[in-house]
């Protein structure tokens, strides 16, 4: 009767200590992950009209400008920082004028290089902003063929935009822009906001 006392007794001092040690065994946390970075190439192509606006000349009056046509090109990366991309910026218009004598049309153009910031709403829906330095482009004529400026300046970019995904990594922009010179170019300087609507094309 006692040999089976102490078996018992044993058996069960062995499965208590076994209880225990399981208790000591502590899961190791999963491994952290980083998420990666967000290094996408994409481009942009858009398309839309340039505003009624001024063409203002260097000491002496202005003109008033119809609205035209403006396209823009955009191939952008994005730079690892969530949200923040670098972009280079093409850009184009044309509006006409008219004064008492003569009809005359303005061109600009842009080159610049921007900083941009997206803010993602939901799977869909993203909102954006963007500013950016460069080169700014006019060129001044007259419809027998006078050209007043065909020029370059130093300039600025400011751009604000919404897109919304339809397809893997095909979105549709809208945007507005706007552009100008530091200072006169040629004794001419004209800002120009634009209303853009175009495609993203991600890879």
């Amino acid at each position: 009767m006692n040999k089976i006392a102490l078996l018992a007794g044993a058996a069960l001092v062995t499965l208590s200590g076994s209880a225990f040690a399981a208790d000591l065994i502590v899961d190791e946390p999963a491994a952290m992950t980083t998420p990666a970075a967000d290094t996408t190439l994409y481009f942009e192509l858009l398309g839309g009209a340039s505003l009624e606006g001024k063409l203002n000349y260097e000491g002496d009056g202005s003109d008033d400008l119809q609205a035209g046509g403006a396209v823009a090109g955009v191939i952008g990366f994005g730079t690892g920082i969530e949200g923040l991309s670098v972009e280079a910026d093409a850009f184009y218009t044309q509006r006409d004028y008219s004064d008492s004598s003569d009809d005359y049309t303005l061109k600009t153009g842009s080159l610049m290089a921007d900083l941009k910031y997206t803010v993602n709403l939901n799977d869909s829906f993203a909102v954006y902003g963007a500013v950016g330095l460069g080169g700014v482009y006019l060129h001044d004529e007259s419809s027998s063929g006078t050209v007043y400026v065909d020029s370059w300046g130093a300039g600025y970019l400011l751009k604000a935009g919404v897109t919304a995904k339809v397809a893997d990594q095909i979105s549709l922009v809208g945007e507005v822009r706007y552009t100008n010179s530091f200072d006169y170019i040629d004794e001419e300087q004209s800002g120009t906001t634009s209303v853009l609507a175009g495609v993203h094309f991600g890879f």
